[in-house]
């Protein structure tokens, strides 16, 4: 059914169709991508693949403190014990935070940061990390150990490449050597 359409159905048109089919909503399809969210509020948003990967991608941390950033909406259908650190940062950037579920909504979209008013930003897709990675050149076995210890040359190739990556690891150290917690790289 469509606006235009609509508008120019009579009253008595207008309220038998609202019966049958619900009010008429401004760009239904868009809200059903991106979480119930018109385009134009939407700063950033990561897939359902992408909130499962480990480490939080830099560019949602950036958009949470966008200066119109207002909310993270995350889906129901979303692994949400990987998307806890999101949930967490969300808090510690005063952001309000939501989950949403609804049989409507459609697509890959997993997390929205939304702003309330238009953010109008132009790109809101975020490359997926083990592709921006790659293209670095940072080796495999490293992107997929976040969260671990990393010998000093892997990670002064993170911070040479991607300084935004490094807090997402940790340097390993004597006690790790003496344990036996080796760098992905010597694995």
């Amino acid at each position: 059914m469509k606006d235009d359409s609509f508008s120019s159905k009579s009253v008595l048109e207008r309220t038998v169709l609202a019966g049958i089919y619900g009010p008429p909503e401004l760009k239904r399809e868009e809200r059903r991508y991106y979480l119930g969210q018109f385009r134009e509020r939407v700063i950033k948003v990561l897939t359902f693949e992408q909130i499962a990967e480990p480490g939080i991608y830099p560019e949602i941390r950036d958009a949470m403190v966008h200066p119109l950033a207002k909310t993270l909406i995350i889906s129901r259908r979303a692994i949400l014990s990987a998307a806890k650190d999101y949930v967490h940062l969300a808090r510690k950037r005063q952001l309000e935070f939501t989950t949403v579920d609804s049989p409507d909504f459609k697509g890959p979209v997993g997390l929205v940061v939304a702003a309330a008013k238009a953010a109008d930003e132009e790109v809101i897709s975020i490359p997926s990390r083990r592709e921006r990675l790659l293209a670095l050149g940072i080796p495999q076995e490293v992107i997929d150990s976040p969260g671990q210890n990393l010998c000093k040359t892997c990670m002064d190739l993170l911070r040479e490449k991607a300084p935004e990556e490094v807090r997402n690891y940790r340097r390993e150290n004597l006690i790790d050597r003496f344990l036996g917690n080796q760098c992905p790289c010597k694995k």
